[in-house]
């Protein structure tokens, strides 16, 4: 199985801060690595719970912990790495064909996900097994 191009990346967040606050900013066109078509966040996760565990055939996703703590598992297929993410300013990127799944949320996590693309429930692969065929056929 090959895979050419880095399967995530850690970008870092701008942050103003002054003695009013922390300001992290996230920008079309300057730090996003795409024009952002999407927003949502999760928050409340139960104990013992995941979120994900999919990837995108045609959407890219930036995933940050703007409150609290969640892991974050990645994988091409091949390679496997855990991301703690814990902190505001840094940002998970999630290109095409990347299997991800969030987990180990804190009692007080939000997650902050930005997408490439609107909603298309075509455009996902759920099964781990099929994700896994179509990675190695390619």
């Amino acid at each position: 199985m090959k895979q050419t191009e880095p399967y995530y990346d850690i970008l870092n967040v701008r942050n103003i801060a002054d003695e009013r606050g922390a300001l992290f900013v996230l920008e079309n066109g300057t730090e996003l690595p795409f024009n952002m078509a999407r927003c949502f966040w999760i928050k409340d996760v139960p104990h013992g719970h995941s979120r994900g565990a999919h990837a995108h055939k045609t959407c890219s996703e930036l995933i940050v912990a703007v409150n609290g703590h969640f892991k974050v598992d990645v994988t091409n297929g091949n390679q496997r790495v855990s991301i703690l993410l814990d902190t505001p300013s840094k940002a998970l990127y999630i290109p095409t064909y990347t299997w991800c799944e969030l987990h180990s949320f804190s009692p007080d996590a939000l997650c902050l996900c930005l997408a490439s693309q609107h909603y298309d429930a075509e455009g996902y692969i759920n099964n781990y097994e099929e994700y896994c065929n179509i990675m190695q056929n390619q």
